[in-house]
């Protein structure tokens, strides 16, 4: 995760299944006031030039924590919004990539 994003952390906890299709692990995410703007910034950016494949991507990682009041093992979230970095476009000179000849050594 690149630390020039805002972050945002939350938990996950096993969960007492009552049958198979429950979970195994509830949680949640707490969402800080910098990501919430991020990715409002990011879909009024789609807004101007619509995409219908348009998705808000956050990545996550996890690390397995005890809770130091109840001592309850628990997984640690913390996520950030994915934003690709813009795509460089490199300068094209005026001669299309040819030799201008101008490296030469000249002798004067």
């Amino acid at each position: 995760m690149d630390s020039q994003y805002p972050k945002s952390e939350g938990g996950l906890w096993p969960h007492d299944k009552k049958n198979q299709k429950h979970p195994d692990f509830r949680g949640h995410i707490y969402i800080s006031r910098d990501q919430l703007k991020l990715l409002l910034e990011m879909t009024k950016e789609n807004q101007a030039n619509p995409d219908p494949e348009f998705k808000l991507k956050v990545d996550v990682a996890m690390w397995n924590r005890v809770a130091k009041d109840s001592g309850r093992e628990f997984k640690y979230l913390s996520t950030e919004v994915y934003k690709p970095k813009p795509k460089q476009v490199e300068p094209q000179s005026d001669f299309g990539g040819m030799d201008d000849g101008l490296d030469e050594d000249i002798p004067f």
